[in-house]
C-alpha cells in the first residue's frame, strides 16, 4: 500500500492510499478512509491532482491537521454515500500496512 498527499496547485486536498489499483481517500468527516473510484480514475488518467508520496508519519500529521475535511453542505451527497459505506479502512489499518510496505 503506497501513500500520497493529493494537491490541487497548493491545496491539500486528500491523503490518499494506492492498494490493488483501489484508491482510498481519508475523509475527516467520518474518519475513515473510503474507496474513492473518482480519485482512482485521476491518478491512473486524468491526472487533475498531482500525488505526492508520503510515508505513515506524514500521514498521520496530515490527518491530524484536518487534510480531507469537507463541506458538510456542498458535499452534502457524497458524504452521505461515505457514511453509509460498508467497507470503510481505519486509518490505524492503513498506515500500519503502509509502513511495512516495500516496493
Amino acid at each position: 500500500m503506497k501513500l500520497y498527499l493529493v494537491k490541487e496547485d497548493d491545496r491539500l486536498v486528500w491523503v490518499a492510499a494506492l492498494a490493488h489499483e483501489h484508491m482510498y481517500s481519508y475523509v475527516a468527516n467520518t474518519g475513515k478512509f473510503h474507496d474513492n473510484n473518482a480519485l482512482r480514475n485521476d491518478y491512473y488518467m486524468e491526472r487533475w491532482f498531482t500525488y505526492e508520496p508520503i510515508g505513515p508519519a506524514d500521514a498521520r500529521r496530515l490527518i491530524n491537521q484536518g487534510v480531507g475535511t469537507l463541506d458538510e453542505e456542498t458535499q452534502s451527497d457524497s458524504l452521505a454515500a461515505w457514511r453509509t459505506d460498508p467497507k470503510p479502512l481505519d486509518p490505524a489499518d492503513v498506515l500500519s500496512i503502509a509502513a511495512g510496505y516495500t516496493e
